[in-house]
């Protein structure tokens, strides 16, 4: 069955900014600039395209293009995904720490370990 518009509307307005965090760097400055724009600023075709001094039709495309761009990198590389999974399983330690029978000395220092983690990944 197919999901209805909205849902997946709301599905790419949360991925596309993760997929720009993690590979942005590797697309051009216009196609980065337009993404951000239209995904982190809600910015309309018709602003982006104003910016960029262009029409509606070449920011849409600009943005397309940037957008299969992000695709093929997570493709080839999962490293949304991966971080996804990261923080997913770094929050089930976490919780599961914090219902362990440790002694003080132990939580304490799987408490610290866990931000160490945390902090780096």
């Amino acid at each position: 069955m197919n999901e209805p518009r909205g849902e997946k509307r709301m599905e790419k307005l949360q991925e596309l900014p993760l997929l720009l965090d993690a590979y942005g760097a590797l697309l051009t400055e216009k196609q980065r600039q337009a993404l951000s724009l239209c995904y982190e600023e809600d910015c309309s075709l018709s602003e982006i395209a104003a910016l960029h001094a262009s029409s509606r039709q070449a920011a849409h495309n600009l943005i397309e293009r940037g957008e299969a761009q992000l695709h093929e990198y997570e493709a080839a590389l999962h490293l949304a995904e991966n971080n996804r999974r990261r923080a997913a399983l770094l929050a089930a330690l976490q919780s599961f720490a914090a219902e362990a029978a440790l002694s003080a000395g132990d939580r304490s220092r799987l408490q610290a370990l866990l931000q160490e983690l945390a902090a780096c990944c």
